[in-house]
């Protein structure tokens, strides 16, 4: 009988301990709170790079992103919900997703652990292989006034209008 309470208090206090160990610690790297298991306490991320499989990071705003961290960076299956409640679920390679709606409207995400979250809807026009800042307007991709400007820009660059070049001579 004396054993058996022996081995019971021993499982206890294993599992209390290893339930102490894996608790996750939340650290401040530049403006986010990153909360990960992998995360040692009082962690310094620009010293020691983190790379966890499965972080929590709060924005300044209110957005969250859940997922994996790779060396302070956003890399693989992940899911961000901005302030407003709006979700992505979405591939992340080196901060950036694009969420692919038509071959010309697409949403590009980029997050910066110091800037934030920039979701920016885009549109590609005939012609042209760039993708230019849209607004969506009743569903509807339209260029912004920035898209309209750097459209404008492509179309003098290409109609000969450029930089003027040289003589010649």
């Amino acid at each position: 009988m004396f054993k058996k309470l022996i081995y019971i208090s021993s499982f206890l206090i294993l599992a209390f301990i290893s339930n102490a160990n894996s608790q996750s610690v939340e650290i401040t790297c530049d403006e986010v709170l990153i909360n990960a298991p992998e995360i040692l306490d009082g962690q310094n991320c620009k010293k020691k790079k983190i790379t966890a499989k499965s972080a929590q990071i709060k924005f300044k705003d209110g957005s969250t992103y859940n997922g994996p961290i790779k060396k302070n960076r956003i890399s693989g299956e992940g899911k961000l919900t901005l302030n407003d409640g709006t979700e992505y679920d979405c591939k992340f390679k080196g901060n950036k997703c694009i969420i692919k709606i038509s071959k010309t409207n697409r949403t590009y995400i980029k997050i910066s652990f110091k800037k934030g979250v920039s979701v920016q809807p885009q549109i590609k026009i005939k012609g042209y292989t760039k993708w230019y800042p849209a607004e969506i307007n009743n569903g509807v991709y339209e260029l912004s006034k920035k898209g309209e400007l750097m459209l404008a820009q492509d179309k003098k660059k290409a109609s000969g209008g450029g930089d003027g070049g040289g003589s010649g001579c």
